[in-house]
Parts: structure tokens; sequence; C-alpha cells
């Protein structure tokens, strides 16, 4: 539930209370929609830093992540925001999710020094009513550094003078999102290039791409790794249930086989219930898969409607970025981000990676895909599929609360899919790994043929690659048909079809294999000899996809 600009801290912070006004917490509680975001009422001037009074445009505060400057008197003073956050979050090292529970709970309530800075008149209140808060806080009033840290002072207002709101997982997430998940972004705008760093939220997805079973509430993405997610809940008293959710969904940083030879890091997380907020890190299992997770708190439970829990969650979400910014120094690239949700442009074609499975739905699947494959073919071709001479060739249904197959609800389809693996653009970097992708290819489309079925669709984007085993797969059987179907007419041809792809207007396994070799075996890389003889032995439709596996350049470049 980030901000519609992304950053969640817009103006709303303010640069400090006016006199007599804006010292209250309701002040500031942010935007009606819950997202901590929008113009807080009666900001004025910060007094101990000479600044008139006046209006927030007037003091250079309207935008979020930003104010570039404010006035002091004369001066005018750039925002130094990323200066302070840079002298204030050095990284820790980089092993350090690969550390002990004990360890990440003394990170997370290390202070962080010097103070987060608070402008003065909300300081000057807050130090009179707690004390303890000095120190790991302080005024703008106390040097030019803080006084020049303006985005920074303002979310840290914004986080301090939080009110939370109970009765809804949304008002929960309101919260959440204030302390923890607007604090991230602030840091990743004042700090750009120390990691490729995105987030999201769960919400309400008619397209069907999303279940709420299985996806967490908020998820935080490092360099593709699933590092950071929450769980929340609308009352205080479901914290434990949040926490259960923790180990339900998602609990490992990258899918298995991914990453060959790297162990993932422990994932932090959050759950929250109402005001109360607690930190966790869940260690990977010692084998592949996800089952057996279990969640470690690394700090005490944190009441939001108290200031010093507030300061506690904030230190701790302070101290979540050192982590990940530790992390990201010596992090792998994960080619494939568990949950995320990948959308096509018109929005209607989703897929997300999930705990062992890809999601994948089709909205409006009466007009916009069943002229190509009805939803009956579609349950026959995955059926047949799976049968155990097919199932390591080409991707299969995952079974998933008993139900293996298509689904069909409200015009949405849905599907389940496995083996997970890393989609591909085009085609790899020398011919050895080109043959063996051909080959996985080939053998996909030889399982199709033998039941009397076609592809039709066969290009780098529907096939992936499987690092742990080293091998090819051919996937998106949802443009797939009957043999010799009269593709003559609308709503053909297929954009990737070319002039020589029918047999007399109609689409048969010749057709596969001549796309095998146009969109396969054509291109930037140039074929050797058996190469080229492959190729066109495909193009003139005189090899079958079995026979087209016994050709030596498949079977030279000891392809599967």
């Amino acid at each position: 539930m980030a901000a519609a600009a992304g950053l969640g801290v817009g103006s709303a912070a303010g640069v400090g209370a006016a006199a007599g006004v804006g010292t209250t917490r309701a002040g500031d509680a942010g935007a009606a929609t819950g997202l901590g975001v929008g113009s807080a009422p009666g900001d004025g001037a910060a007094a101990g830093v000479g600044m008139c009074a006046g209006a927030a445009a007037g003091l250079g505060v309207g935008s979020a992540a930003g104010a570039g400057a404010i006035s002091t008197g004369a001066n005018i003073v750039n925002d130094t925001t990323a200066t302070y956050l840079k002298n204030c979050l050095p990284a820790f090292d980089a092993l350090l999710l690969w550390g002990s529970a004990s360890q990440l709970r003394q990170l997370l309530a290390e202070p962080i020094t010097p103070g987060l800075p608070l402008p003065a008149l909300v300081a000057a209140r807050m130090f009179l009513q707690h004390a303890e808060l000095q120190g790991p806080l302080v005024s703008t009033a106390a040097s030019h550094a803080a006084a020049s840290a303006d985005a920074l002072s303002s979310h840290v207002r914004h986080v301090m003078d939080l009110e939370p709101i109970v009765g809804s997982e949304m008002y929960t997430a309101r919260s959440t999102g204030i302390v923890v998940e607007d604090t991230l972004r602030l840091f990743a705008k004042h700090l750009p290039g120390l990691m490729r760093i995105h987030m999201d939220r769960n919400v309400a997805d008619t397209s069907g791409a999303t279940i709420k079973s299985l996806r967490p509430d908020y998820l935080c993405w490092v360099n593709g790794a699933l590092v950071l997610k929450g769980e929340e809940k609308a009352q205080s008293a479901q914290l434990e249930d949040a926490i259960q959710e923790l180990t339900t969904k998602m609990s490992i940083a990258w899918a298995p086989g991914l990453v060959p030879g790297k162990r993932p890091p422990c994932m932090l997380a959050f759950a929250a219930a109402g005001t109360m907020l607690q930190f966790f890190c869940i260690q990977p299992p010692e084998s592949d898969g996800d089952g057996g997770a279990q969640a470690t708190p690394i700090s005490n439970a944190l009441d939001l409607n108290t200031s010093v829990g507030r300061l506690g969650a904030l230190t701790a979400s302070c101290n979540i970025w050192r982590l990940l910014a530790g992390y990201a120094s010596h992090a792998p690239t994960v080619p494939l981000e568990y949950g995320f949700i990948s959308r096509s442009p018109d929005g209607l074609r989703n897929c997300c990676l999930l705990q062992g499975f890809v999601r994948k739905s089709i909205a409006n699947f009466a007009t916009k895909q069943a002229p190509f494959a009805s939803f009956e073919l579609l349950k026959d071709v995955y059926t047949k599929m799976a049968k155990v001479t097919h199932r390591r060739h080409i991707i299969q249904v995952y079974n998933i609360a008993g139900h293996a197959g298509p689904q069909l609800v409200d015009d949405v389809y849905i599907v389940h899919l496995a083996p997970v693996g890393v989609p591909n653009r085009g085609p790899p970097a020398d011919l050895h790994a080109l043959a063996h992708a051909v080959s996985g290819v080939l053998h996909g489309l030889a399982a199709l043929h033998s039941e009397g079925f076609v592809h039709r669709d066969v290009r780098w984007p529907n096939v992936i690659f499987l690092p742990a085993e080293g091998r090819w797969l051919l996937i998106d059987l949802e443009h797939a048909g009957l043999n010799d179907c009269d593709c003559s007419a609308a709503p053909y041809p297929l954009h990737f079809w070319g002039q020589r792809t029918l047999d007399g207007g109609k689409y048969t396994f010749r057709s596969d294999l001549r796309m095998v070799a146009e969109q396969l075996m054509c291109g930037a890389m140039k074929l050797d000899k058996g190469g080229e003889d492959l190729r066109q032995q495909l193009l003139s439709g005189r090899l079958t996809a079995a026979a087209a596996l016994e050709h030596e350049w498949l079977v030279g470049s000891a392809a599967e």
C-alpha cells in the first residue's frame, strides 16, 4: 500500500510544527487512504532553525522525498538527507544474513549514530515526555547537519507522531507502511545505487494471479532475492496468527535450483497485528524445499501506540536497511523473483512465482484466448502431457490442494505449472548451449506430436532454462492446437509466424519444426555446418521432431 508516487513519504511529514499548532499526533496521521502520504495540516516552520512560519510551498517541502531546499533566514540550504544517511547508516557486513538469530537481534536494536533528526518543536515536546528518546533522536536545533536533512527529519516526525488506527488489515498495513516500507523507500531514493531493491504488496487481484493464502502481504526484493516480507492482521490479539503465516508463505529467499551452488540467506520478516509489530528471521531449510521453516524473533513485540515502540520499530527498519546494503554488496542475482507478479501490457495475462510453482492466469478467457485454444482442448493437452513418458520433456501442471490441471473461474483461466525455470529472451551464448536448448524444445515437441497436438508458438520466451539440471524446457501451451488445424483465417496468423509456417493454410507438425528453425536457430549467432544442415532440414519439412533428435549436430554436441 505504498503511496501513488511510490515513496510513501509525501509532504505529510512536515518540516516542523508551528508554535502552538500541529503538535498532536492525529494531525500527522497521513492520508485518508491509509497510505501515510499526503499533506499534514498545519505544517509550518521548525523553531530553532531560523525559519519563518509560512505555507509548505514557501518552505520548499512540497514533495515527499524531497524538498530540495529549506529557508534559514537569508540563506538557502540544500536538503542534505543523503549525506546524513550515509553517515548514520553504514552497511553491515555482507555475510550477516547468514548469521545467527541472536546476532541479528543485537544488530536490529543497535542505536543509529548520529541520532535520527526530529523537527525542533516536536523534539522539545517528545523529549519532555520521554527523556529516553533523546540521543537516538536529535533535535534539528542541535546541529546544522540535522537541520538541513529535511526529508529525513520530516519522515522521522511522521513516524514518531503516528497514531495507529485499529480495526482492519488495511489500517495495520497503513502503520507498517509508514514505519517500515516508507522508511526503506526514503533510503532507496536518497541512496540510489547501493542495491537493486523494490517492494510490493498483496492486494485484491481479479485476474487470479494472486492468492492471499500463498503470497505475503508485504514483499521486498534485493537483487531478485526475497529478503524481507511481512504479514498483517487487523487486531493485536491476532499477532500469533501473523507469526504463523510467516512460516507458511514463501519462507526462502529464492526458488530451489535457480541459483546453483549458493545457499540462500535467512529471510527477514515482520508480523503486525493491530498496533503490535515484531521482527523475525526465517532460516532457510537445510535441504531444497520450503518445508520446516521456523520464524525466530529478533525484536521484542513493539507497540506502535507508544513513542518508545515507534522508535524501536524505526530503529529496526534503519538497521534492516544496513543489513540489506551489506547483503547486496556480495549477493548473487536471482533470475526469477519469488512472489513477483509479471503482467502483460494489457493486464490480462499474469504470472506469479509462488512456493514451488508458477501461477498463470488469463482474464477474459472467452474472448481473448478461447478463439485460439478452447478450455477443453487445453485440459486435454495438459492431461496427456502428464503421462510418465512425457513429464521430463515439457512443462507440467502442478497439483495444489488436490487439484491438478487448468481451471476456469468467472472467465479467468488459471493453471499452476512446474518445474520453475529461468525465462529466456534470446539464444544462449554459444553453439553448444544452443544445441542443448534446441534438443530440449524438440523433446517437448515430440511429446506433443505423439499425442496429436501442435505447439504453435515456439520461440525463446516460451523456453525456460533449469540451471540446476542444465537443460531447457518447452513451456506455454496456451496456444496449442490439433495437428492439421485450419489457421487460414482470423484470429490467425499469430504474430511470430513466418511466410513459410503454414502448410496450405493449415498448421501441422512441420509448422512447429519450421518455427524451431526460424525462431531458435536464426539470429546473431552463426551456425556451424552441422547446425545449418539441421536448420535446413527442419525448414524443408523432411524431419519429424523425433527424427530431428537423432541429427548428428545434436548428438555430437552431447545434447540431451
